[in-house]
């Protein structure tokens, strides 16, 4: 079951249940090699000296945990524990190819230990080295300083080339005492960078509101990064996707996941010149969406008379890329776009190609294109045909 803190579930995609691990068309076996999860020790200064880093070798700032902020006596109660010698609970990373770690879990107890040790608060309220009360990191004496440096935190890392699906389930399972993370939140922890910013802001951006009716105005769960995520995964995809550590083209091999992964990647990797011109892009199809289809362009049915249908994925990236290539706003040609484009959404062709599997090699590489051919026949003013 869907849960929005505390509000009712609100269906606004079709098919929203991909989002969930061990959703829909998630059943697949994988081998017991493609896991990768070894045993690490770290003391706590080697941890602040990776996030200390200019190129921040550790990330803290993920959603995988929404607890609350941490008491200043729990912070300190932490800190006590440790230099008591006593043993915590153990850790989880994720470490991407680049060799940073990913805090899964344990977030909370690393954020309070790099705060003590920044002097940002000071011991307080402790009850059995009660005569600690009052100092910071500084004012600790050298014995008790390096008692807390050299203290070996114990955690499970989960090492690359583990596929994302296989992440998933595991942050699944570490996170299974708070609120279940759907695929997105966690994709947008694992991919921190270039990549989430762009879709923060294109969520927000008027373009993005108009072209979806605002239906995501409420929206908490990422559904609508979701839905970009998808559109710039099959566009990088087109147009021949490279492996960054192998520098082989890629191949859609069935696994969605590891195509949104790879979309987010690139984006991280790419110069700001370039993420300008792909948000502009972005803004620019949107646009055309609207003005051609209106606020209700990426339902399967909608109108006068018809049963007003969610937001639909599989048809958001394919008008998307229809619009790639479509004119832009021809008022002598708007009523003929928006027939053609209808037209194919209605065929039988489209909706057996997003029934069962549509996220297949064939039936993705189909809707690519298809959506190609039509955006450029438009484009183009020519008369369309399947």
């Amino acid at each position: 079951m869907d849960i929005i803190l505390g509000e009712k579930k609100e269906v606004v995609v079709d098919n929203q249940g991909e989002l969930e691990i061990g959703g829909q068309e998630d059943g697949k076996i994988y081998p017991m090699y493609d896991i990768k999860v070894d045993k690490g020790f770290y003391t706590v200064f080697e941890l602040k000296r990776r996030y200390d880093s200019k190129e921040k070798r550790i990330i803290l700032d993920s959603d995988f945990q929404r607890e609350s902020i941490w008491t200043p006596q729990r912070k300190a109660e932490l800190v006590e524990s440790i230099l008591m010698g006593l043993p915590l609970p153990i850790f989880y990373f994720n470490q991407d190819k680049y060799g940073r770690l990913i805090v899964v879990d344990g977030r909370q107890r690393l954020t309070a230990l790099f705060e003590y040790m920044d002097d940002q608060f000071a011991l307080g309220k402790l009850k059995i080295l009660s005569n600690m009360n009052g100092l910071k990191f500084s004012e600790l004496s050298p014995l008790m300083a390096n008692r807390l440096e050299d203290y070996q935190l114990q955690a499970h890392v989960i090492l690359p080339p583990t596929p994302d699906r296989i992440k998933f389930d595991i942050f699944d399972r570490v996170n299974r005492g708070g609120m279940q993370l759907n695929k997105q939140e966690i994709r947008n922890a694992l991919y921190q960078g270039e990549a989430t910013k762009l879709l923060n802001r294109l969520v927000k951006c008027e373009e993005f509101q108009e072209a979806t009716g605002k239906a995501f105005i409420r929206e908490k769960r990422m559904k609508d990064k979701y839905l970009l995520n998808r559109f710039l995964a099959c566009c990088f995809y087109k147009y021949k996707m490279i492996k960054d550590d192998q520098r082989k083209e890629y191949v859609y091999k069935d696994d969605i996941d590891e195509l949104l992964g790879n979309g987010l990647d690139i984006l991280n990797h790419m110069q700001p010149e370039a993420i300008r011109g792909v948000e502009s892009s972005v803004k620019r199809t949107l646009s055309k969406s609207f003005y051609y289809l209106g606020a209700d362009g990426f339902r399967l049915s909608y109108g006068e008379g018809k049963r007003r249908t969610p937001i639909n994925m599989n048809v958001f990236e394919t008008v998307m890329i229809i619009m790639l290539y479509a004119p832009d706003g021809e008022k002598r040609n708007k009523q003929r776009v928006k027939e053609t484009i209808l037209k194919f959404l209605e065929s039988t062709d489209f909706r057996e190609n997003i029934g069962n599997y549509r996220d297949s090699a064939a039936k993705l590489n189909w809707r690519i294109k298809q959506a190609e051919k039509i955006g450029k026949a438009l484009n183009n003013d020519k008369k369309i045909g399947n």
